[in-house]
């Protein structure tokens, strides 16, 4: 899909903030039930555009896809079959403070970041709970862990409301455990993925879905990143042999999980200049408003 971005200041960090009293059309999309899921071998490579990944029902089994949306119809990928590639399009300047020391670089530092909003010529990657299939299954949520990470320099994710608020770390590298993110039932969120080298990096996610029938999905997947001047080809042979962090139980998910609900039904992204530049919004696509003014008459 098209998409008309931004320029922005190379000596400045882009951060999506989200205004929480708002509803941004483009994050109000709607999964069907007919979306088509493509076949295990179908190989891909996102450089631009909209991806979710999420859980959805395949072959009777349900595992975690991602949602390819970078087209006019949005087909369900296996992340085994998807390569991610970063360019220097992603790069953007640490602010000088320690704000974002919780990245694992230093103030002034260029980092890749994919963005919380979307910006021309970078992955914009998500997570959804959209899927009609799960929704049969589960009147809750899903669980998102991050069960390992491996690559060159460091790897986080977090979301940052309004312009000044403390980031909200979701998954740090450097930290230990699974660190447990609960999704509430039918939402969709866009965070910032933060690499601080270029390289192939590859994140773990673990799925866990609790069914109502009291029995519990538990999948893990690799998604894979071609970061900078790292090639595609030598992501898509990349293996993960890395450390798996354990899944966490029930009690241990409640004590420590990020709570994703409170963005149910999207939020406005804007892009934020932190050193002090213009802000600017991203605009969502002919198709993304008609499907908003769709739900908006019910």
């Amino acid at each position: 899909m098209k998409r008309i971005a931004a320029a922005v200041c190379a000596a400045s960090l882009l951060i999506a903030q989200p205004a929480y009293a708002q509803q941004d059309p483009a994050l109000q999309q709607q999964v069907s039930e007919t979306e088509r899921i493509a076949p295990a071998g179908e190989k891909v490579v996102i450089d631009h555009g909209h991806i979710d990944i999420g859980a959805i029902e395949v072959d009777g089994d349900f595992d975690l896809l991602a949602r390819d949306d970078t087209e006019a119809h949005p087909v369900w990928r296996h992340l085994d079959d998807m390569v991610f590639k970063v360019s220097d399009a992603a790069l953007q300047t640490l602010p000088e403070d320690s704000t974002f020391e919780f990245t694992g670089a230093k103030a002034g530092d260029k980092v890749y970041v994919v963005p919380q909003s979307q910006i021309s010529g970078v992955p914009w990657i998500g997570w959804n709970s959209q899927a009609p299939s799960i929704q049969k299954v589960t009147d809750r949520g899903v669980t998102l862990e991050l069960a390992g990470y491996q690559g060159p320099g460091h790897f986080s994710l977090f979301l940052q409301a309004g312009g000044v608020q403390k980031p909200q770390v979701i998954w740090d590298a450097d930290e230990k455990g699974a660190q447990p993110m609960w999704v509430e039932l039918n939402t969709h969120t866009h965070a910032n993925w933060v690499f601080t080298e270029p390289g192939v990096h590859q994140v773990a996610v673990r799925l866990k879905l609790p069914r109502t029938d009291g029995t519990e999905v538990e999948t893990t997947r690799v998604l894979r990143f071609a970061v900078g001047d790292a090639s595609v080809a030598e992501a898509q042979k990349a293996t993960f042999d890395g450390e798996m962090t354990a899944s966490e139980s029930g009690e241990e998910q409640a004590k420590g999980s990020t709570n994703i609900g409170l963005i149910a039904g999207g939020v406005v992204a804007v892009i934020v200049v932190i050193a002090g530049a213009a802000v600017f919004m991203s605009r969502q696509s002919a198709r993304r408003r008609a499907e908003a003014k769709n739900v908006a008459n019910g």
